[in-house]
């Protein structure tokens, strides 16, 4: 009966809990986890805007370009067609904005860049009425390198969250047509 003594005092000696200092431990361990967590979702939110934003300005940085090399095409199908066109016919050097009635329009100063929202189509364009103003502008800028290139640049300017952001597209066209 003495040895059943010894064996319980022994096991009630092996089956105590944790330690103040593992306790502690597991509970920095467990802290460190849930504020990593948080701050990281909170970046995410943070960037979104900043992320949509980036996203559109190269959308309609593109739509600047496709813009030019439509123009460039319809001279050519004018050229091929038995008209008198030049390839570059309307793409003088200057810059542009795009207006959905004219083609390209020269900018007279730089509020002509600045782009409206229209809910009701979803478009972007340069008419105030009816549509929001947005942070966003647009400059397209065609330089003449030779007789047969030309060098595109659309330009996007808009401030998201207190910080000013640009993106810049760059298209060369050639005239490819006495090819």
């Amino acid at each position: 009966m003495a040895m059943e003594i010894k064996k319980s005092q022994f096991n009630l000696k092996s089956k105590r809990g944790f330690t103040l200092i593992e306790a502690l431990i597991a509970i920095s361990i467990l802290i460190i986890g849930i504020v990593s967590s948080f701050i990281l979702v909170t970046r995410a939110l943070y960037n979104t805007n900043i992320i949509q934003d980036r996203l559109t300005a190269s959308f309609l940085a593109q739509e600047g370009l496709e813009l030019v090399r439509q123009i460039r095409d319809s001279n050519y199908l004018n050229k091929i067609n038995g008209g008198s066109i030049n390839w570059d016919n309307n793409l003088a050097p200057g810059n542009y904005r795009i207006s959905f009635e004219n083609g390209l329009e020269k900018i007279q100063n730089p509020n002509d860049a600045q782009l409206y929202f229209h809910d009701d189509s979803g478009l972007f364009n340069y008419i105030s009425s009816d549509g929001k103003l947005t942070s966003f502008s647009r400059k397209i800028n065609i330089e003449q390198i030779s007789s047969d290139e030309l060098k595109i640049t659309t330009i996007i300017n808009w401030q998201t969250k207190g910080s000013e952001y640009t993106i810049q597209v760059e298209d060369h066209l050639f005239n490819w047509l006495p090819l």
